[in-house]
Formats: structure tokens, C-alpha cells, sequence
């Protein structure tokens, strides 16, 4: 799904506009599309039929008026608070509200935030869980809340929590820049983004992630020529058949066709990391991983080969990297100046598919003249990106990201950007945005599994691209299982590793 600012959004809008489509129908289209993923929401969660609308002057909601007509027509309880006289609402939005009102819908003019009332607020537990829709501002919304709507939003935010209310929002959270993602000083926090059309930037960067949920679709009829013509910004990855994206496994196969890893890593205190990179590896369906490290690895894993060669000896490391499928390098490898100098002489001349990570990430920005593998992958976090654009002053998200975009082109190299979200720069092709994970991914050894991960796809004969994809995916998905049990709190990167096995299943 291709990404785009706000601005651009409106400006392929408006010349859809100009060649007669009719504003009208792209508004029922939205409100159709609203109404069946908000009803089949309530009938899988077997939720109370009873729906809160909040509106305010704009199409934004228009669009809720629509919803709200549709819904009545069903025989739904649905009630409409509007923030703003109907004299001041868009051309639109007037015709919805008064198709709205022929149907005998009720609509709660509001003049101060104590009008908004939640139906179900004195009502027993059982019926405390429905849905609000934020139908305020949309994606033509920039500055900052104030006053009457920052109470507004306030008071929705808090009551959504006490009560336990799902909150839908109608293309983007009230509130939100759908072109910086920066909010001032808050806006609505959605469970769910209804977006229409094209995903906004604003969604993916800065403010964003913290404040739109899931993301869900919906097609309003703007037709494909029209969204061919907008500048993408990013492409999100909303639903991908990850099964097909699976290495094939071949029943006659031996452990070496069924993917031979080496790693490079691990130091004295810092094994760990190379294990935790080896070990995903192996549970990510490689054969066989041969770790190369000066030292021998205290308490290795039974199924870890360990070469212990001195970084000197570069052409025997070469001539058991020439017999891998995938290098990876970098976890817990140490940042003293002998692997500096060992990566310098060797990195040149790998030929074979490579991701670099942690110290050999830490070295390549202390000398951006290392000439790298011509298959590479790197897999910094945000700080050790700016580290490698030698960026010291806070920038923006988006600022960031045309940075790495450039960087990767200029290097020849893919970047797995991790974070929420994870972005995946390619040389040739737009950035992939990819959602999803527990936060308790935030701790100590999980990019090595992910780093693990990545090299045995590719030597499972996947593309660095393809293997990118997949790893993320998959970490997301072992992450979250994991926090099922463990929570947020406990989750540790061997989780994370322990929980892949169900992860494959959810694919397969």
C-alpha cells in the first residue's frame, strides 16, 4: 500500500475532481466501507449495537453521517454529538446531516465538553465495551488543538479509557498532521484507523505510530490513474501472503543446501549477542551456522559450530566464508581498533550475502570508507543511523528517513531501519513500512535475533529484500505471542527466539 502526505493526497483528490467525479459518491463509497468494518467488528466481538459519533464541521464528518445513516437503517443505537453549528459545516457535510435527520437520527449540538456523554456510562460492566468514531478532523487538519477541541479530545481520550471504549477513527486521528506526524499537544488515541484511499505519512513517523492503532483500509472508488500520479513517500505493508514468502524446504535436502550461515561476532563479555544471532538463525530454518570469533565461545548451544581464528588470518576466514550462503557480522564483536582494521581489509572482499550489525555498524560510521559486501544489508536502530549520517542535532522522522533513503542509493546497500515502525530501504525500490511487534521488543539482544534471522532466509536462497521482510514479520509476530504470557514487562530476546516455532504456524 503506497504512502503520501497529506497534501499530496488532496492534491490527486482535486484532480479527480476536475474530471467530473463526483465528490458525493466518493463520500457514500467511504461511509459504506466504514459502516461494514465497523459492524462486522461488533458482530465478531458480539459488542452491544450501540455507536458514539463525535463530528465536527468538515467532510471528515460528512463521511460519519453517512456511517450514522447506514448504521440506523440496520437498526443500530447510534447517537451523533456535533461540536460545531451546522451552519459552519461543509457543503457535504449539510447534505449528510440532513439525509441523517429525514431518517429520525438524533444529533447532540454540543456547546461545552460536559454535554458529550457516553450512553453506557451508568450502565452494568457487560455493556461497558463499544465504539466511539472520531469524525472531527481530518487529514486537512495542521497547527495545533486548542481550547473547545482540545477539551473535547481530552475528554474522549480519558473516557475511552475509564470505560473501555474503542475508539475508530475516520481517516486519520483528530488531531494528528497526516503530513509531519507531530501532534500539538495531543490528539485522539485511536484503536483503529479507518484510512481512505492511500495511507497519510503522517501515520508512520514522528507522533504517529503512538496515536493510530491498527491500520485498516478502505477504498472510497479513487481510481488507480489518479493514485499513480501522486509522489510516494513511503509503501506499507498491510497485508502480505507471508506463506508464499516461505524458503521452500526440499525433503532429499542435507543441512548445508538447507542454508549454511557464518558469523562473524561475539567478544569477550559480549557472547551472548553472537549466540542470540546464532541460535535465531538455526530456529529460522538454516541448516547449519559456523560462528568465527578470536576466542572460544564459553557455554555455546550444542548445535553451534565455533571456528576460534585470529582476525590476522583473513584468507582462511575468507575461504570458509566462500563455502556459506550468508555472512552475518557485527553483534557483540567488539569496538576495539583490530576489528576495525579486520573489517576494513575483509568487508571488500566478501561475495557472498551479508548483514552488518551492532559494532560492525559502530565501525563502518567511524570509517564510512569501508567498501562493503555488493549484496549487504544493514540493521541500525534510529541513533545508529544518524551515527552513520553524522547527524548530532535532533531531526525529524522524515528528515531521517530522505537521509537513508539517500544513503542506502549512495552505498548500494539495504537498511533495515528498526523501530516502531521498521523501515526497509532498498538502492531501487520505495521504502517498505512495517508495523506491528510488542513493545517489549525494546530490550537487550533482540535486533541480534533479528539479525539471525535475516541471514538465514537469505541463506534459505531468499533475497536480502525478501529476507528482510520476512525476518521482521516474523520477529513481530514471535514478539507478540510471547508478550501473550509474558507481557510487555517480561519479554526478553530469547522469547522472541522461543516463540518463532508459533510463529511459523500462524503462516502456515
Amino acid at each position: 500500500m503506497r504512502v503520501v502526505s497529506a497534501i499530496e493526497m488532496a492534491r490527486v483528490e482535486a484532480l479527480a475532481y476536475l474530471d467530473g467525479i463526483s465528490d458525493e459518491m466518493y463520500m457514500q463509497n467511504a461511509g459504506l466501507g466504514i459502516f461494514q468494518i465497523l459492524t462486522k467488528l461488533i458482530r465478531e466481538k458480539k459488542l452491544p449495537n450501540k455507536i458514539t459519533i463525535i463530528a465536527g464541521k468538515g467532510n471528515n464528518a460528512g463521511d460519519g453521517y453517512v456511517v450514522a445513516k447506514s448504521l440506523l437503517e440496520k437498526g443500530y443505537d447510534v447517537k451523533i454529538f456535533q461540536l460545531f453549528p451546522i451552519d459552519e459545516a461543509s457543503k457535504l457535510l449539510k447534505l449528510q446531516y440532513d439525509n441523517f435527520i429525514k431518517k429520525n437520527g438524533k444529533v447532540t449540538f454540543v456547546k461545552n465538553v460536559d454535554d458529550i456523554v457516553f450512553e453506557n456510562e451508568n450502565e452494568n460492566e457487560k455493556e461497558k465495551n463499544t465504539f466511539i468514531l472520531d469524525a472531527i478532523l481530518g487529514t486537512g487538519f495542521k497547527g495545533a488543538l486548542s481550547g473547545f477541541l482540545l477539551d473535547a479530545v481530552n475528554k474522549i481520550n480519558e473516557k475511552s479509557k475509564e470505560l473501555n471504549l474503542k475508539i475508530l477513527s475516520i481517516d486519520i486521528p483528530s488531531g494528528l498532521n497526516g503530513n509531519t506526524g507531530i501532534v500539538d499537544p495531543t490528539a485522539i488515541r485511536s484503536d483503529i484507523t479507518i484510512y481512505l484511499g492511500l495511507a497519510k505519512l503522517g501515520f508512520f513517523i514522528n507522533d504517529g505510530p503512538n496515536y493510530i492503532g491498527n491500520l485498516v483500509y478502505v477504498d472510497f472508488g479513487l481510481d488507480e490513474k489518479y493514485k499513480k500520479l501522486a509522489k510516494i513517500e513511503l509503501e506499507y505493508m498491510d497485508k502480505i501472503n507471508l506463506k508464499n514468502l516461505l524458503p521452500k524446504i526440499d525433503r532429499k535436502r542435507h543441512k548445508y543446501e538447507a542454508g549454511f550461515v557464518i558469523g562473524i561476532a561475539g567478544s569477550e563479555g559480549m557472547y551472548g549477542a553472537a549466540k542470540l544471532s546464532s541460535l535465531a538463525a538455526l530456529r529460522s530454518g538454516c541448516g547449519i551456522v559456523k560462528m568465527i570469533t578470536q576466542k572460544a565461545v564459553p557455554s555455546a548451544f550444542y548445535e553451534l559450530v565455533n571456528f576460534v581464528i585470529d582476525f590476522e588470518n583473513i584468507e582462511e576466514i575468507l575461504a570458509l566464508i566462500s563455502k556459506a550462503d550468508s555472512v552475518f557480522i557485527g553483534p557483540g564483536l567488539g569496538r576495539d581498533k583490530k576489528v576495525e582494521d579486520f573489517l576494513f581489509k575483509i568487508l571488500p572482499k566478501i561475495n557472498k550475502k551479508t548483514i552488518l550489525d551492532a559494532d560492525a555498524l559502530f565501525h563502518l560510521a567511524n570509517n564510512l570508507k569501508m567498501i562493503l559486501p555488493k549484496d549487504s544489508v544493514l540493521t541500525p536502530h534510529k541513533n545508529e543511523m544518524k551515527r552513520l549520517l553524522r547527524i548530532e542535532k535532533p531531526i525529524t522522522d522524515e528528515k531521517l528517513f530522505e537521509k537513508t533513503k539517500k544513503f542506502s542509493v549512495e552505498k548500494n546497500v539495504g537498511i533495515v531501519l528498526k523501530g516502531y515502525p521498521t523501515i526497509i530501504f532498498h538502492p531501487k525500490k520505495d521504502p517498505i513500512t512495517i508495523l506491528g511487534g510488542d513493545p517489549g521488543l525494546a530490550t537487550a539482544g533482540t535486533g541480534d535475533v533479528l539479525t539471525g534471522m535475516i541471514a538465514s532466509f537469505a541463506a534459505q536462497k531468499l533475497d536480502l529484500f525478501d529476507a528482510s521482510i520476512l525476518a521482521v514479520h516474523l520477529h513481530f509476530k514471535a514478539s507478540e505471542i510471547a508478550a501473550l504470557e509474558k507481557t510487555s514487562y517480561s519479554l526478553i530476546a530469547t522469547d522472541v527466539i522461543d516463540n518463532l516455532s508459533q510463529a511459523f504456524k500462524k503462516i502456515l
